[in-house]
């Protein structure tokens, strides 16, 4: 079955029929588009609990800049989601082609694109790590539960990330066109640390649920 959705933006689409691609056997979208798509959905998460916020002074300033960065990490998640899909579309085109040196090379730039992908994905996680470490203070006990389920998809979406990217890496790095790129595995080391402070604070916001 032919993807109806694959060059429609997922802003377009029902996500229900955007979950029907995604079962198929077919790759776009894949893995990394759906960790996108759910970096979208920790995003919308992160405006609706800070739409419950009671704040005035600076705590206000705060929460206006936040707000605005959640809906524009909505955005770019979702677009990215599709960039996402295109590198996935062109790994599979380049890998169904015969053995050469032409496959080779092609395969190699596809993995590249889609290792840039990964990077770019984690990297735009990471930026809301601080505005969910601000919510865990402010929301309201009744949200939290809420805030707690948007750090969860944000942990989620930097584990995928990393195991994309360092799969694209390692391919890079060993297959015939011996691709190395240095930036990029600073980028994987970067999520890793970046996993760890996600883990940090669910430990909190667990213990703020808790008790």
């Amino acid at each position: 079955m032919a993807n109806s959705l694959a060059q429609r933006p997922i802003s377009d689409a029902r996500i229900g029929r955007w979950l029907e691609e995604l079962a198929e056997s077919d790759g776009n979208p894949g893995g990394g588009a759906a960790a996108a798509l759910m970096l979208a959905a920790a995003a919308a998460l992160m405006s609706m609990s800070g739409g419950y916020v009671s704040a005035s002074g600076t705590a206000q300033s705060e929460l206006t800049g936040l707000l605005a960065r959640a809906k524009q990490l909505r955005l770019d998640a979702l677009a990215m989601a599709d960039r996402d899909a295109r590198a996935s579309a062109e790994f599979g085109v380049a890998y169904a082609q015969p053995a050469s040196e032409q496959r080779d090379r092609r395969l190699a730039q596809a993995c590249l694109q889609a290792a840039k992908s990964s990077a770019a994905l984690g990297a735009l996680a990471t930026t809301a790590l601080d505005d969910l470490r601000w919510l865990s203070q402010q929301a309201k006990p009744q949200l939290v539960a809420d805030v707690a389920t948007a750090l969860g998809m944000l942990s989620a979406v930097l584990q995928a990330a990393s195991s994309n990217l360092r799969y694209d890496l390692s391919q890079l790095a060993s297959g015939p066109a011996q691709v190395k790129h240095a930036g990029l595995w600073d980028t994987a080391a970067s999520l890793d640390r970046a996993m760890q402070n996600a883990g940090e604070l669910a430990a909190r916001i667990d213990a703020r649920i808790k008790r």
